[in-house]
């Protein structure tokens, strides 16, 4: 069982995500918000983070992801986002991995089916321990 902290300001995708993730045998807390993720975060640090790119009004979850990678190495991170479909294909088929700028162990396009999150969740946390 791994400690699980969802960041996703979209209350339908937290609640479906968490459902998921508590079948499959993990605790999960959530935030809406970058403050609220911290703050959570400083309290207990989980074992793995699932984050949305697209937080606070922008791009927050990127920065919430670049701060986490320097202040918490070993923390895994999961990114979600539907930032594909405001990309063509030529956009997409061009862009080149950037660890500084993206920081994650897995990026993942929403939607994104529950069964699939929980396998990546138990894959990243197995490997982290």
């Amino acid at each position: 069982m791994a400690r699980i902290l969802l960041v996703d300001d979209d209350p339908n995708v937290v609640a479906s995500n968490k459902s998921a993730l508590e079948a499959g045998g993990h605790a999960v807390t959530s935030a809406s918000t970058t403050t609220e993720a911290r703050a959570a975060i400083s309290r207990e640090t989980p074992d793995l983070v699932v984050l949305e790119a697209m937080l606070d009004g922008g791009l927050a979850g990127f920065d919430l992801a670049r701060s986490l990678a320097h202040d918490k190495p070993e923390l895994p991170l999961i990114m979600l986002s539907r930032v594909d479909e405001h990309l063509t294909g030529k956009e997409r088929a061009s862009q080149d991995r950037d660890d500084g700028w993206m920081p994650v162990a897995r990026f993942m396009e929403k939607p994104l089916a529950p069964e699939v999150l929980v396998y990546e969740v138990d894959h990243l946390a197995k490997a982290a321990h």
